[in-house]
């Protein structure tokens, strides 16, 4: 193991001042969900979210500055042992975890609710970047390739089992780093025609679908039919979108939960049942009655109704971003997203001067995860998404989100700062 010459540089200030916002405007926001008014004696309670938050908010500034007092060669060294040590907890969540809502997710640990799929994701961007910082890896060969899918893939498949269904929604994200890495952007297009496919075909009747589908393919097969390889193409698409067409219903009513087949109806629009309508529907609805509520500038902070008085459920967590838009109105929303995109951006802009695959690979990652969290949970509590536990990374309470997203970021900024040393 050689290195080059030390070369320090200072974290990134601009991410780092993003983060800080984050945070401090997420435990504020959830002081805002609780607060009833009146300042009592048990204000500083441990009984109270935001007070969890704070201090979950400490523990990651200073899990912050440990990081960055790691040298940078002891983080690429653990990468494949914390990936070893976060699928064991995977697995030790089907014979410890705790129910809760239908899922087997945590493991309670009496202090502390450990939720290990939220550390899974950087313990796959790490094993990720380290696999790809390979001497003479290119991703070219079917066993690369294959190697890549089973490190991002097994930890995923454990997710699945256990119904967590918004991580595993953010493991799909990690295709977009493949793809930087060189994999096609047919399997993007791919990816997106199975969405479009699979919305349509629970809108329209199956067989028009199919229909429509085998004419549109015979006529691209026609047009080209001098292209041997085209047509081999199209014909192998054309099949397989009749049967998997066909296999979407069955999927829909058998395979997903009740709870969930009612989150995708809402957004579809689709006649609901009573439960429905005072369930997924309810709470959506209310949702978007305190984001309208806000108006441009908002109500003003701790003076929303919406969710100050739970008519809006989860809204420390998953509908936070519910809380800030009635608050702080449109502009707090705008601001709110202009600070995610400036972060993202400025970690991608970090990605792209680094001289190694590791550090590219890992702010990849980050950068995929945190972008998927952000967009699916505001989808979801505008309503152009259905309702998943997901969390608005560095906002939502939760001790495993929150220091989760802490390494990540944490982990990122001291990538950068040490770009200038190479390891093999």
């Amino acid at each position: 193991m050689q290195a080059n010459k030390r070369a320090y540089d200072p974290i990134d200030s601009t991410v780092l001042y993003c983060y800080l916002f984050l945070v401090i405007l997420g435990i504020m926001s959830i002081f805002a969900t609780e607060y009833n008014g009146v300042l009592g004696d048990t204000f500083l309670s441990f009984k109270h979210s935001y007070i969890r938050q704070a201090i979950f908010a400490i523990a990651s500034g200073l899990m912050f500055f440990t990081i960055l007092g790691f040298d940078r060669r002891i983080l690429q060294l653990i990468s494949y042992p914390m990936y070893g040590l976060i699928l064991l907890l995977l697995l030790s969540v089907f014979v410890f975890g705790e129910r809760t809502k239908g899922d087997q997710n945590w493991i309670n640990l009496g202090f502390f609710k450990l939720q290990p799929s939220e550390f899974a994701k950087f313990a796959t961007a790490m094993a990720l970047a380290k696999y790809f910082d390979t001497p003479s890896m290119r991703f070219v060969t079917r066993k690369e390739q294959l190697t890549a899918y089973a490190i991002i893939g097994l930890p995923l498949l454990m997710v699945m089992a256990q119904g967590d269904a918004g991580s595993s929604l953010v493991f799909a994200a990690f295709i977009f780093v493949l793809n930087r890495e060189g994999l096609s952007d047919l399997y993007i297009y791919l990816g997106l025609y199975v969405i479009a496919v699979s919305v349509l075909s629970l809108i329209i009747n199956q067989y028009i679908i199919i229909g429509i589908s085998v004419v549109l393919f015979l006529g691209l097969i026609y047009w080209n039919w001098m292209n041997k390889q085209l047509v081999k193409i199209l014909t192998i698409v054309m099949i397989g979108t009749c049967i998997y067409t066909s296999s979407v219903s069955y999927i829909f009513n058998n395979v997903l939960e009740k709870h969930q087949r009612d989150r995708i109806n809402v957004i579809l629009g689709k006649e609901l049942t009573k439960e429905a309508k005072r369930g997924v529907a309810y709470n959506l609805n209310q949702s978007k009655i305190a984001i309208g509520s806000g108006g441009i500038i908002g109500k003003g902070y701790l003076q929303g109704t919406q969710t100050r008085y739970n008519y809006v459920p989860e809204t420390s967590t998953d509908f936070i971003f519910s809380a800030i838009g009635e608050e702080w109105g449109f502009l707090g929303a705008v601001v709110l997203i202009f600070v995610y995109t400036t972060m993202l951006l400025r970690l991608l802009w970090l990605a792209e001067r680094q001289r190694s695959p590791y550090g590219r690979v890992y702010i990849y990652s980050v950068v995929a995860i945190i972008f998927t969290h952000v967009v699916i949970n505001i989808g979801m509590t505008i309503g152009l998404l259905p309702v998943i536990g997901i969390p608005l990374p560095l906002l939502s309470y939760g001790g495993s989100s929150l220091l989760s997203f802490t390494f990540m970021i944490a982990t990122a900024l001291k990538l950068d700062s040490e770009r200038r040393m190479t390891m093999r």
